[in-house]
């Protein structure tokens, strides 16, 4: 029997919208009140809108909703239609009787493995009024933002591997005994094979099996394809400890560098990787205890990503190819 665990985020409530048809989406996360989040950028291909406030001296007094898109640039645009459905609900940062939402947005490129078209706005507008604050952990894989997602590129996509979104959590006991639990969230697009303990188990096809292109000195063909720039990693921590900026920035960190020991090579030069650590500000815990969780849970949710992938577009998955 296959137990089904409900789980909530407090303060954030989930949607995804999925198109199958064109292998596209977008995963939106929608705040009860701002929220301090800071993000740590690596790579050279970033993706992102409104993301500019996350980082100092900006000034910031927390966000209202957070959006992970599939279209490249184009869905950037995938931000209009939340900003929308919030303003209509009276949410956003107030200016006498002006509101103005506050939703930072980070997109991968996956217009080459379906049809090249963006999210459609109406249906992620549809999708907000769908958000909800329990899910399970089956909720994920090729869905939201993660339905167009591969990796292993140094060959273009078509010899790539599914991947998707990916999710794991953990609570910790703080000082007192109480349990603090703190979430990721990891939609893998990567340039880069994936490894489990040094084991390759998803990217990179060559001759029936995965090749190892870093240990094999081909990061440098002589022949760039064109759909390298196809790649990005969005990591989204959420924890239940109260931290100010400068601490979220660290926990922001911490998802980038776990994210290197499981992604070879992570941040390369055709990868948008970008890391966003939430406060949901609800207890008191150790910066140093969530720090650690962060970095285990980060490489968990990448795992989690390649199992739970579904072959689409041609491109085969985790459990296809095992």
């Amino acid at each position: 029997m296959i137990v089904v665990m409900i789980i909530s985020i407090p303060k954030v409530k989930i949607s995804h919208y999925t198109d199958l048809e064109n292998i596209t989406g977008a995963t939106i996360f929608i705040f009860d009140e701002p929220l301090l989040c800071a993000a740590d950028k690596r790579g050279g291909a970033q993706t992102t809108r409104q993301t500019d406030a996350l980082f100092p001296p900006h000034i910031s007094l927390g966000i209202d909703a957070l959006v992970l898109s599939g279209g490249s640039a184009f869905g950037l645009n995938s931000a209009a239609p939340v900003m929308q459905f919030l303003r209509e609900q009276g949410i956003g940062f107030g200016i006498g009787n002006v509101r103005v939402p506050r939703v930072p947005t980070a997109c991968i490129f996956d217009l080459l493995i379906g049809n090249p078209v963006p999210p459609e706005p109406e249906k992620i507008y549809k999708s907000c009024s769908s958000a909800d604050y329990w899910f399970s952990e089956q909720d994920f894989g090729s869905v939201g933002a993660g339905t167009g997602a591969t990796c292993g590129k140094i060959f273009g996509v078509k010899y790539s591997t599914k991947a998707g979104i990916g999710f794991a959590w953990s609570s910790i006991k703080d000082e007192q005994g109480y349990d603090v639990r703190n979430f990721v969230f990891a939609v893998v697009n990567a340039f880069g094979n994936i490894s489990d303990n040094g084991k390759i188990v998803a990217g990179a096809r060559k001759d029936g099996g995965f090749f190892d292109f870093v240990e094999e000195g081909e990061f440098h063909p002589p022949q760039y394809p064109q759909d390298y720039f196809s790649s990005t990693v969005l990591l989204v921590g959420f924890t239940e400890g109260t931290f100010g900026l400068s601490e979220l920035a660290i926990l922001s960190q911490a998802m980038n560098s776990a994210l290197a020991s499981c992604v070879k090579p992570a941040h390369t030069p055709f990868d948008g990787d970008i890391a966003f650590a939430i406060s949901c500000a609800t207890k008191k815990a150790n910066i140093f205890d969530v720090f650690g969780e962060f970095y285990r849970l980060t490489k968990k949710a990448v795992l989690d990503s390649i199992k739970k992938a579904k072959s689409l577009g041609g491109i085969p998955n985790y459990s296809g190819l095992m």
